[in-house]
């Protein structure tokens, strides 16, 4: 494989969902991006993805750009799916090692998750 990323990956929909993903991740901690909402940033990052690859690949037409709008937000709630789903395996493997530590001398740490 000589190219991670490609435009034929991103006009897929799991291409622009795993770069979607990828971009909120990397940027959400960045101060100004911080103070929206991750929902909202990934729903941007979504649409600009959609405008670029249909740019690029020729496919771009005016009067495609409701849909433009309106594809991108599966794409961002799919990103945000695959957050959600990765935080809630975090969550549960702390509450586990929260529930080891009842019972027992040892002491117990709570960690913002």
């Amino acid at each position: 494989m000589n190219e991670f990323l490609t435009w034929e990956v991103l006009l897929t929909f799991t291409g622009l969902v795993t770069t979607t993903y990828m971009v909120t991740e990397f940027t959400k901690e960045i101060p100004l991006i911080k103070k929206m909402p991750t929902k909202y940033w990934s729903y941007i990052i979504a649409l600009v993805l959609l405008f670029a690859v249909n740019l690029v690949t020729g496919s771009f037409k005016y009067e495609d750009i409701v849909l433009y709008l309106l594809n991108a937000i599966p794409v961002s709630l799919s990103a945000n799916g695959l957050n959600n789903f990765n935080n809630g395996k975090k969550k549960e493997e702390a509450g586990v090692q929260i529930e080891e530590g009842i019972g027992d001398d040892s002491e117990i740490i709570e960690e913002d998750v």
